[in-house]
């Protein structure tokens, strides 16, 4: 199944000094180089966090954002979708049903992508099986 890293996996990937960079790419070289993708969700969160010089002690402007992450998917595994499902999609419902509050509609879309795009979510983030009806489409990463 193609992956679908989430924005701490990106980040992690592209930043050196991020804490879980040896660990993304210990998984990218394992599991992730040879079939993974972006979206615009995930594409816009990297340029988002990547111009924050708290998260990246950096500033850079928004060309140099883009230089990098054109630079990530440059990578000959990579592809970009578009999905086309919406949340009133019945699909989604499974998913619906366990967000308890709005700090959750990021990773629940991202989960919702991944289940109409047959993508695998990649993150470090162990809270976001807690609301993955989908086990398939989703890899929880340990740091």
């Amino acid at each position: 199944m193609t992956a679908l890293p989430d924005v701490n996996v990106l980040l992690a990937l592209a930043w050196s000094h991020h804490p879980h960079h040896a660990p993304a790419h210990d998984w990218f070289r394992r599991e992730g180089a040879a079939d993974w993708a972006t979206c615009l969700l995930t594409q816009s969160a990297f340029l988002r966090l990547s111009l924050n010089p708290q998260v990246v002690n950096v500033a850079i402007d928004c060309g140099t954002a883009v230089a990098l992450l054109t630079g990530l998917v440059a990578h000959p595994g990579h592809r970009f979708v578009a999905p086309a499902t919406a949340w009133t999609d019945t699909s989604l419902n499974d998913l619906s049903l366990r967000i308890t509050g709005y700090r959750q509609m990021t990773d629940a879309t991202l989960l919702a992508i991944a289940k109409s795009e047959n993508l695998q979510v990649v993150t470090f983030d162990q809270a976001m099986s807690s609301i993955c009806p989908w086990p398939a489409n989703l890899q929880v990463l340990r740091p």
